[in-house]
Order: structure tokens, then C-alpha cells, then sequence
């Protein structure tokens, strides 16, 4: 409790910290950006654009509120993003402003499948009788424009309830292109599809993917079409197919406003201000007990499933047979040469690709499968520990093999295992917050969630970092518990 009350008084200082140097940097033009540190997001059309010049230190982040936190910690001179990605609000309320909008306009369009030659007709026949009615142009008008962001709530067309789902894949989860409000999405991109849902007589199921995996999820198979403000590239026109653009966007460089002015704030107003905006609006909370339940779920899961199938590799690689003592040797050493988050990749985009089981289903299969491994090692070096003549001095006692096991060996082979096999849970608990790159929106994705609809690092950082503090101290307490108590066998 000295570590915890120690964690959230250095965090709120940091909170409390203000005062910052805004830079002078005046942008008019793309050669401006010479010699300046410039940030922009992983993967995107910016970042293939910037990586070709030479004269500038190019910095990339995973999400719009990473590149935020970024320039008001002043780790970056300027952001180059769309130019609709921070509204005036967010502007305002951060001290940043549009310096310049560039003169390029990147088409933005629906991504799916080569093989979805047909889908893709009748998505660009949606599109162009949304055009002739005006209904498209009514969308730009709302979404594209600062009007959404002065509603307090949004209507849109209703989703199907009955037929084959559209799976979406959104990849992106930022106002106003695609975004959720307590696990309802709304956006441009987001009514758009919702037409199209409308006109197909089929509801949409949509899933947000991290930005690096959302194009793999479509050419996997495990997603019908890519949303999030996708760039049409030749590159991947290459690999997959792309509907008729609704819109396109012009690059605009973001940098912090000299001019705004920044009220000073006691600790206590700024604090009570975070929770309302992270937790109190928009009932954001819901993402973490949410999150939280499904990474409880997830750990809980691999580590029984796990433990049973670490029993199993145990007994492999203690059997008289060769080729299982084989197979237990190579399946430890694949685990232990091949990082987390790849294998559970290539378990869901490749083993599951085309299955139609759930992504929590994947998730616990590949942690389970690590920690068997892992696990398989604790049986081993816990149970060979004990020397044989334990066991042979409770058979002369007269009692059978399973007595012997479970009154006299077991015993002492807890007593040397549970302390690593804490550990081992521990381990899992927190490698599971991998798990938002297979679409599962787990305890780290809701803070991210809640980040990129706030804007704001600190409070969903320190929340999900409390939690997770606090479920560790738990399988800690409760596996002390469950230790049996040195006595004299």
C-alpha cells in the first residue's frame, strides 16, 4: 500500500506540472517543416510521404492522442495529420492550432478484398445515390464540419437487426471518421456503411483493429470491408480493392498556439475535471469494468486451461517414448523462441483465419499455450526436486502411489513451484494486454479507448495502472494463501 500511495502522489504531481515553453514555429509551406521534429502516425500516408525527406526528424506514434501528448510534452515541433482529426474544441481546450492545410487532398475510400469484385459494385451504387440525393453532402456538412462536436448526442441511421452481418473492421476509432460511445459507433464512415446496411438488408458488426493489423484482418478473411479514413495508395490498390472515394482530405500541421492562453489551475479542479471527462461523460467507466471483465476472463481461463496442458507436457517429457519426450522438447523450445504477440497473430490471421470462432477463443489458446510451456518447467524442476527415497519410504509405510503422491510429495513440490508459478501469473495477466491488436477490447485497450476520445493520457493511464497494480497484489495474496506452511513431513 506505501508502493501504491507512492504511485498515484507522483503521478498527480506530474499532473499538477504546468507552465509550459511554447515554441514559436511558423509553418506556410511543406519546406518549413525543415529541420523541425515532426510527428505522425504509424502506417499512415504521412508517414510514407515524410520517410522520403531527409531535412527533418520524423517521428511516428501509434494514435492521434499519442501524437497530442507528444506536442503539449513538447517531444515534437509539429503534427501532420488530416485535417478534421481535432476539432476546435480539442484545439481549444489544448492550446494547439492548424498553422497550415497542404495543398495535396488524399482520396479516402472503403477497402475489402480482390476477390470482392461484386461487394464493392454495390457499395459504389450506394455511394452515388447518396451523392444525387444530397444525403452525402448533409453528412460532410455535419461530421466534417465542428457541428458534431456541439452535440451532446448523436442519431443515426439504425442498424439491421436481422440477415448476414457486414463485418467492419474499423481501423480507426477517432471523431468524427469512426468512434464509439459506450459500444455504439458513430462517424461519417460509420452512417455510410449503415446505408449501405440498410439498402443490403444486413446489419453491421463492427470490430475496431489496431492501425497496423486492420488491412490483415480484410485480406485474412476475418473482416468483409476496412473503414477509418483509409488513403487510396497504388500500393494498395496492389493487394486489395477499393470502393469509389466519398471524400478527400488535405494534410494539416498542428502546433501549439503562442497565443492561447493558459489559465492556471489548482491540482484539485484539474484532477476532478480529468475523472469527470475520462470516467463521468459519456458513462466512459463502462469501457474499463468492461475491459476489465474480459482481461479477468481471458487470464483466468489460460491459466486453468494452461495448467492442465502444462501436466500433459510434463508427462511427455518424462515418458519412456522417444518421439514424446521429442515433441515436448520442440514445442518448449518453439515457445520460447517466438515473441507473444506474434504467435497470437499468426493464430488469429493464419491457424483461425477462416474458422468463425471467437477472438477471445484465440486469445486464450495462444496464452494458454505459453503457459503450459512455461508451466511444464515449474512441475519439472518442482516435482524432481523431491528425492526418490520420499517416495519409496511412504511406500514401506503402506501407503499406495496416490497417497504417497498427494500426502507426501505433493506437499513439498508446492512449496517450491507456487512461489514461480505466482510469478508465471502474474506474467500472463499483464502479456494479455497484447490482446487489442486482435480486435478484444481488453483493460489496456478501454484506456486507449477513453484516450482517443478525450485527448487526455493521464487519468485512463492511471486508472488502468491502479487496476492492474491491484489484480496483481491480488494473485499475489491469494496464491501466498493457498502455499502450504513449512511443518515438519
Amino acid at each position: 500500500m506505501k508502493r501504491l500511495f507512492f504511485l498515484v502522489t507522483l503521478i498527480l504531481a506530474l499532473v499538477s506540472c504546468s507552465g509550459k515553453q511554447v515554441k514559436t514555429i511558423d509553418i506556410q509551406s511543406e519546406s518549413d517543416l525543415a529541420g523541425l521534429r515532426v510527428a505522425t502516425v504509424s502506417g499512415s500516408v504521412y508517414d510514407i510521404e515524410l520517410s522520403a525527406r531527409d531535412d527533418i526528424s520524423l517521428l511516428l506514434y501509434n494514435s492521434e492522442s499519442d501524437l497530442l501528448q507528444a506536442l503539449l510534452n513538447d517531444k515534437i515541433d509539429v503534427i501532420v495529420h488530416d485535417e478534421v482529426i481535432y476539432n476546435a474544441a480539442v484545439r481549444k481546450e489544448n492550446g494547439i492550432k492548424i498553422c497550415h492545410i497542404g495543398e495535396q487532398s488524399f482520396p479516402t475510400a472503403f477497402l475489402l478484398r480482390k476477390d470482392e469484385h461484386e461487394f464493392v459494385k454495390e457499395i459504389n451504387d450506394i455511394q452515388r445515390r447518396m451523392t444525387e440525393d444530397g444525403t452525402m453532402q448533409r453528412l460532410k456538412d455535419f461530421w466534417l464540419t465542428d457541428r458534431y462536436a456541439e452535440e451532446t448526442s448523436y442519431t443515426h441511421i439504425p442498424n439491421e437487426t436481422s440477415g448476414k452481418p457486414i463485418r467492419v473492421a474499423a481501423g480507426s476509432d477517432s471523431a468524427p471518421i469512426a468512434f464509439q460511445i459506450d459500444k455504439e459507433w458513430y462517424g461519417i464512415e460509420i452512417d455510410i456503411l449503415r446505408e449501405l446496411g440498410k439498402e443490403l438488408h444486413r446489419p453491421l458488426e463492427i470490430k475496431h483493429y489496431d492501425a497496423a493489423s486492420s488491412i490483415m484482418a480484410v485480406q485474412s478473411g476475418q473482416a468483409d470491408i476496412l473503414c477509418g479514413c483509409i488513403f487510396v495508395t497504388p500500393e494498395r490498390e496492389e493487394k486489395c480493392l477499393f470502393s469509389e472515394p466519398y471524400h478527400s482530405y488535405h494534410p494539416a500541421y498542428f502546433v501549439l498556439d503562442r497565443d492561447a492562453q493558459s489559465a492556471s489551475v489548482n491540482i484539485i479542479a484539474r484532477v476532478k475535471n480529468g475523472i469527470r471527462k475520462n470516467l463521468i461523460v459519456e458513462d466512459r467507466w463502462k469501457y474499463i469494468t468492461n475491459g476489465l471483465w474480459k482481461t479477468l476472463k481471458i487470464s483466468l481461463l489460460s491459466i486453468l486451461l494452461g495448467s492442465l496442458l502444462g501436466i500433459g507436457i510434463y508427462a511427455m517429457s518424462r515418458s519412456r517414448r522417444n518421439w514424446l519426450r521429442s515433441c515436448a522438447s520442440i514445442f518448449n523450445g518453439f515457445m520460447a523462441g517466438i515473441p507473444e504477440l506474434v504467435l497470437l497473430l499468426i493464430m488469429f490471421y493464419v491457424v483461425f483465419a477462416n474458422s468463425h470462432v471467437s477472438t477471445d477463443f484465440v486469445a486464450v489458446i495462444t496464452f494458454a499455450l505459453f503457459f503450459a510451456s512455461s508451466v511444464s518447467g515449474i512441475y519439472a524442476s518442482s516435482l524432481d526436486a523431491i528425492p526418490r527415497g520420499q517416495t519409496e519410504a511412504g511406500l514401506a509405510l503402506g501407503f499406495t502411489r496416490i497417497q504417497t503422491f498427494f500426502h507426501i510429495v505433493m506437499p513439498q513440490a508446492l512449496r517450491r513451484g507456487l512461489p514461480l508459478y505466482k510469478g508465471l501469473c502474474v506474467s500472463l495477466l499483464k502479456g494479455t494486454s497484447i490482446v487489442g491488436y486482435i480486435a478484444i477490447h481488453d483493460l489496456t485497450r478501454a484506456g486507449d479507448i477513453i484516450r482517443s476520445r478525450t485527448f487526455d493520457a493521464i487519468i485512463p493511464l492511471l486508472v488502468v495502472t491502479l487496476i492492474y497494480f491491484l489484480l496483481v497484489w491480488l494473485i499475489q495474496l491469494l496464491i501466498n494463501l493457498a502455499t502450504p506452511k513449512n511443518k515438519v513431513l
